[in-house]
């Protein structure tokens, strides 16, 4: 599972829905200017032009120093980079800049406690603490965090709010909590909301104001969980289309490929992101022992054994810090478990048959 939909199975395992009694409506329109440097700052993290990113959303905080808007998509320029060079380096000002949002929504809330934007973005603040902190398996502060975030959209939503974008965070949290509550078979009378948490998503995609690309790559963990491949590779594939260069939408494809058994493929979909992350200046190698971990297992499963060795022993060549072993951990296991398991291959050469059987589960 993706870890940036972990936090959500936190909350899903302590949290109860709850309603409260204000109201909102369809939400007020954000300054023409304001929206359109919110809308290129998204489109310009998923092009991974962090700089052009961070760029646009400063011009929110300089033209609305007071609105918690700028400092939120500050925020998510920060959190967009340490996902995607897997580097705590941004932490600081990444929390500066969500403390930032909930400050200024915190004030324009106590003059206006129906402005639905600013209750959406110091939601959306707590709920990225959430997701940064679930990443590192911070479990407690990431409850912590993600279920202010939830809750706040699910005030929204029981008030009657209109923003599309409450639905993110409320889909998120409508399928991760079914889906664990699925296997605490001894809680009964739980209702499975993971169809609805689906169909919560699919609405944000095509009807989100800012949640969309984001939306996506939920969605694909999604469906890898339902294990519905040719849906996950659907979502990635239109994602994919219009942010070629976003690594989440390549990460979902490789993986849905492989879920697909099409290991061909997802071999070719794996070395893409190794291609693409051994380039990356000051790496720390997690991406690429993530992909070539997966190259190595559609290797196996395809009986290539000595292909899936090169993969794992290229692996071990690696310095990682102490910090990217812990969170490497279990793909680490898992290219020692490809490496016994090709060299049996490679000493039993009437084995390969069953042992690509074995690889492709």
């Amino acid at each position: 599972m993706a870890a940036r939909s972990r936090y959500a199975l936190i909350i899903a395992a302590l949290a109860l829905p709850w309603v409260c009694g204000i109201a909102w409506a369809q939400p007020q329109q954000l300054p023409p200017d304001l929206h359109g440097w919110a809308s290129a700052s998204i489109d310009f993290v998923f092009k991974e032009d962090f700089k052009g990113a961070e760029e646009e959303a400063k011009k929110i905080t300089r033209a609305y120093p007071e609105h918690p808007a700028g400092y939120f998509f500050l925020a998510a320029v920060a959190e967009a980079w340490m996902q995607r060079y897997q580097s705590n380096k941004k932490e600081a000002e990444f929390y500066r800049f969500c403390d930032q949002a909930v400050e200024k929504a915190e004030k324009i809330l106590a003059a206006n406690p129906n402005d639905d934007w600013a209750r959406f973005f110091m939601g959306g603040a707590e709920g990225y603490k959430g997701t940064f902190e679930a990443r590192y398996e911070r479990y407690i502060t990431a409850f912590r965090y993600g279920w202010k975030g939830v809750s706040i959209f699910l005030k929204m939503s029981a008030g009657g709010s209109q923003n599309p974008d409450i639905n993110f965070g409320i889909g998120t949290y409508d399928y991760w909590r079914s889906a664990l509550m699925k296997m605490l078979w001894w809680m009964p009378g739980v209702e499975d909301k993971r169809e609805i948490g689906i169909d919560k998503l699919k609405g944000v995609i095509k009807n989100g104001v800012y949640t969309r690309a984001a939306a996506g790559c939920v969605l694909i963990d999604v469906f890898m969980n339902e294990k519905r491949y040719e849906e996950a590779l659907g979502v990635a594939n239109d994602m994919g289309k219009k942010y070629p260069k976003a690594i989440s939408f390549m990460w979902g494809r490789a993986a849905a490929l492989h879920g697909l058994k099409r290991y061909d493929e997802a071999v070719a979909a794996y070395k893409a992101i190794y291609a693409k992350c051994e380039k990356d200046q000051n790496t720390n190698h997690y991406n690429a022992v993530k992909a070539r971990v997966g190259m190595a297992k559609a290797f196996l499963a395809m009986g290539k054994n000595n292909e899936a060795l090169e993969q794992v022993n290229a692996v071990a060549e690696y310095q990682l810090s102490k910090d990217i072993k812990k969170r490497l951990d279990s793909d680490l296991s898992e290219a020692n478990t490809i490496k016994k398991r090709a060299n049996k291959g490679n000493k039993n050469s009437d084995g390969g048959e069953e042992l690509a059987s074995e690889g492709g589960g």
